[in-house]
C-alpha cells in the first residue's frame, strides 16, 4: 500500500518522537558535556544526552525505523506478508508493522 501524502504519517511520527522526548526530559535529567570546539561564539559546545532504558530506547528505535520505512515508501506495508495496513490501524497506532491478520497470527503463536 503505497501513502498518497507521506506528510500526515511524518508529522505523527515526529509528534509521537517529540512527545517521547519530552517525556524522558520530564523523568530524566540530561547528562551534560561541554566540548571545546573551535568556532563556537564561547569556545565550547554543550552536548547533552539522557540515559535510557531498554524499553525507552526501544520506543525511540520504533519511532526511527518508522520514519526509515516512510523515506523508503514501505510505511504501511506489512513486515509479516508485505500486504497493506489497515488505515484505521496506522491512525491508532502509527508504529505498526503488522496488518490485523499477521498480528493475529503471531498473536497466537
Amino acid at each position: 500500500m503505497a501513502l498518497r501524502s507521506p506528510s500526515l504519517p511524518r508529522k505523527r511520527l515526529l509528534v509521537n518522537l517529540s512527545q517521547a522526548v519530552e517525556e524522558l526530559g520530564l523523568k530524566k535529567a540530561p547528562n551534560t558535556h561541554v566540548v571545546p570546539l573551535d568556532g563556537a561564539l564561547d569556545g565550547n559546545v554543550k552536548i547533552q544526552f539522557f540515559e535510557v532504558d531498554q524499553r525507552e530506547f526501544g520506543h525511540f528505535e520504533n519511532i526511527s525505523n518508522a520514519l526509515i520505512r516512510l523515506d523508503k515508501g514501505t510505511y504501511g506495508r506489512c513486515t509479516g506478508c508485505g500486504g497493506g495496513i489497515e488505515p484505521d490501524v496506522l491512525a491508532e497506532t502509527p508504529l505498526a508493522t503488522l496488518c490485523l491478520h499477521c498480528w493475529d497470527q503471531e498473536s497466537q503463536a
